[in-house]
């Protein structure tokens, strides 16, 4: 009978140790999966202020495309302004020009009369 006592408390040590070394695998499985687990929510977190860093700047890009775009539709407004008004001066100036042609020419029609009225006067 001690013999069976004996084999028995063998046993019963033997089933011990393998619930001790289960135990203990178990137990630095879980402390490699807490680290996991606490590096994944750290990464988490930097993402996520990394995320937020990111969206900051594309709303501040944003703002600054939108106030670009405004500036850009603003030019555009003065550019088609200013080229009006380059074109309605260069309208006045070819009007002045041809204003000036007519008046050159009468001017010559009329000094080359006076011209031809003073050789008939000294023929006289």
């Amino acid at each position: 009978m001690t013999d069976r006592i004996r084999e028995r408390l063998t046993n019963l040590r033997n089933d011990l140790d393998a619930q001790i070394a289960r135990t203990e695998a178990a137990e630095a499985e879980s402390k490699a999966l807490k680290q996991t687990l606490l590096e994944k929510e750290n990464e988490i977190k930097s993402l996520s202020h990394n995320l937020a860093i990111a969206e900051e700047k594309m709303e501040k890009m944003e703002g600054d495309l939108k106030e670009a775009s405004e500036k850009v539709r603003h030019l555009d407004v003065q550019a088609e302004q200013a080229e009006r008004a380059v074109q309605a001066a260069e309208t006045k100036r070819d009007e002045w020009e041809a204003k000036y042609e007519s008046s050159e020419e009468k001017h010559r029609k009329v000094k080359a009369d006076l011209e031809e009225l003073e050789r008939t006067m000294e023929g006289l």
